[in-house]
């Protein structure tokens, strides 16, 4: 009885395999629709010739960015069959309110209100990942697992961080906008004002993403290594 619950609790390579392939499938397919939609709001945006809101196409861009890296980074670190359907259901929830964080690419002041909701779902997300990630604690046996978990644990931390600090520029954003008569700016020098600050943390956030990728790349690496895999 013993040996067979010990069988029963190691993970199956082929539905493991499975597991991570239908996600990273899900992920991309996903950003694919906001890229989708992302292209023809730029096409539109260039050719009517509003110079002042060009900055907010290459924060969209950023934030499509961070998003997948995101999503992808957690498929490759953690993913274990079964399916965990909550977690999949914020991966729609999340694309759908960056669908219409897209949407409004020439409307600055329901993008930065679109900023707020998708930094929230986001973060609801990190969330609810930590909690998937400490429920699978088990499983990292070995000295290199061990390293991979508190790295992926430490990027959820980051990551709800992260998410705050997009709030929290959705709504100075937004606030600033609002304001722009008071302050005694033009309509179109608080669009770029606030469309360059909006460029900012996503930057600064996919510059931080490629470090911990490159890391977490390393630590997988020696984890697959070992003899007592996850």
């Amino acid at each position: 009885m013993a040996e067979d619950a010990a069988a029963a609790a190691e993970p199956n390579p082929d539905l493991e395999g499975l597991a991570t392939s239908v996600e990273l499938t899900l992920a991309s397919v996903l950003q694919g629709i906001a890229l989708a939609i992302l292209v023809p709001k730029i096409v539109e945006l260039i050719t009517s010739g509003e110079v002042a809101k060009l900055p907010y196409i290459p924060a969209s861009l950023l934030l499509m960015f961070m998003v997948w890296v995101m999503f992808i980074g957690h498929a490759i670190s953690f993913i274990t069959w079964p399916f965990d359907p909550l977690h999949n259901l914020l991966y729609f929830l999340i694309v759908s309110s960056e669908a219409v964080l897209l949407f409004f690419l020439d409307k600055p002041a329901q993008w930065f209100l679109s900023l707020i909701g998708l930094g929230l779902l986001m973060g609801f997300s990190c969330w609810y990942n930590q909690g998937l990630l400490r429920r699978s604690a088990s499983r990292f046996t070995t000295a290199a697992a061990r390293k991979l978990y508190a790295h992926i644990l430490d990027e959820q931390h980051a990551g709800l961080q992260f998410m705050a600090g997009y709030c929290l520029v959705g709504l100075v954003g937004f606030g600033a906008l609002q304001l722009r008569p008071d302050l005694g700016m033009a309509q179109e020098l608080g669009w770029v004002a606030t469309g360059l600050g909006a460029m900012v943390l996503p930057l600064i956030h996919v510059l931080w993403q490629a470090r911990m990728m490159a890391q977490r790349a390393r630590l997988i690496e020696h984890v697959k290594a070992n003899p007592v895999t996850l």
